[in-house]
C-alpha cells in the first residue's frame, strides 16, 4: 500500500474543533470550542485535547470530546484535572467508570503530566467514581457489592460491537463506490490504499476507483488492530471476528444486520447530543433549579445486543 499500516492507523481520531481563543496564551482561560481550558503557556494544548478526544463513549463509540462530554481541562505544575459531565447524572456507573478511567489513562500519557485527576459532575455516583479512578482502584474495589466485577468482558463486547459498526460504515461506502458483493469479499487490504483524505480502490485487472473517506477505513483498521485481527496488506478486508472472509450470499445478509446496529447506535447517539444541548443551554442560562427527585445509579449489565 501506499502508506504502511502503523502510518494508516496514526491519527485514527483527531481532534479537529475549531479553536476560539478567548485570551492570550498564560495562566488565563481559553475556550476550545465548548471546553473551558486553562493551561501554563508553555504547556502543549493541542496534545492534551487529542488524548482526550480519542477517549471513547464505550456504548456509542465515540469521541468523549466529539459529544461534548469534556467540559473543562486544566494543567499546572505537571498535575492535569479534567471535568467531564455526561448526559444525565444517572448514566450507568461502569459506563461512566470506564470513561472517567480511560481520560485518566489518555492524560498520563502526555509528557510533562505527572498526576491526572477526573472529575464527573453531577454525576450519581461522581464521589466513589472519582476516588476509585484518581487512585488507580478497579470497578470491583469501588463498587464490591456490584456482581460484575471486572470490566474487561464489558469492554471486549464493546470493541466487538464497535467493530461492527465501524466496518458497516466502511461496507456502505464500497457499495456507494459501485463495488459489488464479490467484488467487496475479494478485496485485500493492500488493494485499498488511503490517498490524502479519500481511499482509491486498485484492483487486478480494474481500474481504479474512489473509495471512500480515508477515516472510515483508518477506524475500521485501528478497532480491527485493537482486536487482534490480521492487518497484513495480503488479508482480506471484510472478516469477521473469527478473521474468516465472507461468502457473496453471507456479506449481504451481515452487512443488513450491522445495519440495523448502526442505526441503532446513532439514534442513541443523537439523544445523547440532544440532552447535552438541553445541559449547556441551562448552564448559560441563569435559572432558579427546583429540588430535583432523589436519582438512582444502576449499573448495566445486559451486553446481549453488544
Amino acid at each position: 500500500m501506499d502508506l504502511p499500516l502503523s502510518k494508516r492507523l496514526v491519527g485514527a481520531i483527531l481532534f479537529r474543533s475549531k479553536i476560539r481563543q478567548m485570551s492570550a496564551w498564560g495562566d488565563t482561560d481559553t475556550m476550545h470550542g465548548n471546553i473551558e481550558c486553562d493551561f501554563p503557556a508553555d504547556f502543549g494544548t493541542r496534545l492534551i485535547l487529542e488524548r482526550l478526544a480519542q477517549v471513547l463513549d464505550p456504548e456509542l463509540d465515540e469521541s468523549i470530546v466529539d459529544l461534548g462530554f469534556v467540559r473543562s481541562v486544566r494543567a499546572d505544575s505537571g498535575h492535569a484535572d479534567v471535568t467531564l459531565q455526561l448526559p444525565t447524572s444517572w448514566c450507568a456507573v461502569n459506563f461512566a467508570y470506564l470513561m472517567a478511567e480511560d481520560a485518566r489513562r489518555a492524560l498520563l500519557e502526555v509528557e510533562g503530566v505527572q498526576y491526572a485527576t477526573i472529575r464527573l459532575g453531577e454525576h450519581c455516583a461522581a464521589r466513589e467514581i472519582e476516588a476509585a479512578v484518581n487512585n488507580g482502584r478497579s470497578f470491583a474495589e469501588a463498587f464490591p457489592e456490584e456482581g460484575e466485577g471486572d470490566l474487561a468482558a464489558l469492554r471486549q463486547a464493546f470493541l466487538r460491537k464497535g467493530f461492527f459498526i465501524r466496518q458497516e460504515r466502511l461496507l456502505c461506502e464500497l457499495r456507494v463506490a459501485g463495488c459489488s458483493a464479490p467484488e467487496i469479499c475479494a478485496l485485500r487490504l493492500g488493494e485499498i490504499l488511503i490517498e490524502d483524505d479519500l481511499t482509491t480502490i486498485r484492483q487486478p485487472g480494474a481500474a481504479p476507483r474512489k473509495g471512500g473517506q480515508a477515516a472510515t477505513l483508518r477506524r475500521y483498521l485501528q478497532r480491527r488492530a485493537e482486536l487482534g485481527l490480521d492487518c497484513r496488506d495480503d488479508a482480506q478486508l471484510i472478516i469477521d471476528l473469527e478473521g474468516k472472509p465472507f461468502s457473496a450470499d453471507r456479506v449481504q445478509a451481515h452487512y443488513e444486520v450491522t445495519r440495523t446496529m448502526r442505526v441503532a447506535l446513532e439514534a442513541n447517539s443523537s439523544f445523547c447530543r440532544a440532552l447535552m444541548s438541553l445541559r449547556h443551554l441551562a448552564d448559560a442560562a441563569p435559572s432558579r433549579r427546583e429540588p430535583e427527585e432523589q436519582e438512582t445509579c444502576t449499573v448495566r449489565t445486559d451486553t446481549t445486543s453488544l
